[in-house]
């Protein structure tokens, strides 16, 4: 009703409720009114209102805590405005919206939000990432099967693997640093799009805001949503790493895997299956991290045909930044929760299919040793994994054996001297302890990178601080400011 008093008139009760965004800006309310706080205390120091005007608005702002839901306004920004000229009166309350749009101030807006949820999810991931380190040198000796096409491949050990997820995700938390820097910069004072001929302090509003600096082209204040966007293809990105990671953890404790152990209180049970154990958290996991891919599926499809300048098809991208946030924190607090409390079970050894996991070694040590090419060795190889397998043998020392006894068609060395020479890759365990290449999962190497990561990590954890430092600051000024107008 206040913006159309004027010139349209009430509008029809459908129409009204269908532009309405009432319901998803209560992510925005806090926000909003901060905005306001600031505009208005920048318009008194610049002599652009009075004194007495700032007083009256920042008091009215002041009582103003949440909304209603059953407000009939179109939107937050409404609703506050209609508050304080109620509160404050027409003569100050009606320059509230004195050189500032709708515009800018829900870009700006969405942008703190913004920052705030991105802040939660980098600490959420700090967290996990220090979890993960932990877990990491407590296994660097723990063998586990790695695959390849799902089938068993080479043996490494469980702080390997843990060490690739958390490589993944710092990668992850380092692409939501960097976007911090884009993101937190402030709209406001672009008005509609094309700014003000009012004397306004742009700066003076962004450093009150917590904001780093501006976007700077009023025209792509307003109407540029790509910090949404990128946000979304980080959560995007993010939730692909997780949800592989869920994937692994579904596959590995199956019963015919059995690597990995579910705890009951962990595990759900079948309505009518009495033996089943269910890995239910980690199937919905899965589930929930396809909802940022899907979220920046929908804001691309969105943004990729809008005019420039702001157009309200913009409105039906922000609620899915925050659910998509929200799915994200909730899945990340219940992965470590899973990773903490999965137990980890000695290879079976008893697996024709894991005990051949030492063949690529074996044929690389009858290359370095014994100077057959590697073709050559792999054939060899090759030849004893296909008679092992039609044997119907599981045993270890029956499989090494039949590959010493295939090099020998070759070879022409002592029995006992060529097995000698061969008894590095005679055990799974074996294999992984004379890996030498820089990322192998040798317990050796694993703790010389876990020291690199946790440096690395500790440098984030400080410029996390900074972050949030400054926002604390921003805000605490505010206060001051607000309870003070003009100097």
């Amino acid at each position: 009703m206040l913006y159309r008093a004027s010139r349209l008139g009430p509008a029809r009760k459908e129409a009204r409720k269908f532009i309405s965004s009432i319901e998803s800006d209560k992510y925005l309310f806090e926000s909003v009114v901060e905005i306001n706080r600031a505009h208005v205390i920048m318009l008194a120091r610049q002599g652009i209102i009075t004194r007495d005007q700032a007083r009256k608005i920042l008091k009215a702002l002041a009582k103003i805590h949440a909304m209603p839901a059953s407000s009939r306004a179109e939107d937050v920004h409404a609703y506050i405005e209609e508050l304080v000229i109620r509160r404050a009166g027409n003569s100050a309350g009606g320059n509230l919206q004195l050189a500032k749009s709708r515009n800018d101030q829900v870009a700006t807006a969405i942008r703190m939000r913004l920052r705030s949820e991105l802040l939660q999810v980098m600490d959420l991931l700090i967290a996990l990432l220090a979890d993960l380190e932990k877990m990491t040198s407590k296994h660097c000796k723990t063998l586990f099967v790695g695959r390849t096409h799902l089938q068993p491949a080479e043996p490494i050990t469980y702080g390997h693997y843990l060490m690739a997820f958390h490589d993944a995700i710092a990668r992850d938390l380092q692409r939501l640093e960097d976007s911090y820097a884009r993101l937190n910069l402030s709209p406001m004072g672009a008005c509609a799009l094309a700014g003000t001929s009012v004397p306004i302090d742009r700066d003076t509003v962004a450093a009150l805001l917590g904001f780093d600096g501006l976007v700077e082209n009023s025209l792509d204040a307003v109407g540029s949503r790509d910090f949404a966007l990128e946000f979304l293809a980080n959560m995007a990105a993010l939730s692909i790493d997780i949800s592989r990671l869920a994937e692994d953890l579904i596959f590995n404790t199956t019963p015919e895997v059995g690597q990995l152990q579910l705890p009951k209180d962990l595990s759900f049970a079948s309505s009518i299956m009495p033996q089943k154990k269910n890995p239910d958290i980690i199937e919905l996991v899965r589930a929930k991290c396809a909802l940022p891919i899907g979220a920046f599926s929908q804001t691309a499809t969105t943004l990729h045909s809008l005019p420039t300048s702001y157009n309200l098809d913009l409105q039906e991208i922000t609620p899915s930044i925050w659910t998509s946030s929200k799915a994200i924190q909730d899945v990340i607090a219940i992965i470590r929760i899973l990773l903490s409390q999965i137990s980890v079970s000695e290879i079976r050894v008893d697996r024709a299919d894991l005990v051949m996991t030492t063949a690529t070694e074996l044929a690389n040590v009858l290359v370095t040793e014994f100077g057959l090419s590697f073709r050559l060795a792999h054939q060899l190889v090759a030849s004893a994994a296909d008679e092992f397998s039609r044997s119907g043998e599981n045993q270890a020392d029956f499989w090494f054996e039949l590959a010493c006894e295939k090099a020998l068609t070759v070879v022409r060395d002592r029995p006992d001297k060529l097995k000698a020479r061969l008894s590095r890759a005679r055990t799974l365990g074996d294999v992984v302890m004379h890996k030498r290449s820089i990322g192998s999962p040798t317990p050796k190497e694993t703790l010389r990178l876990l020291r690199k990561r946790a440096i690395t990590l500790r440098k984030i954890v400080s410029r996390q601080h900074v972050r949030r430092g400054r926002l604390i600051r921003s805000r605490a000024r505010l206060q001051r400011e607000a309870l003070r107008p003009s100097r």
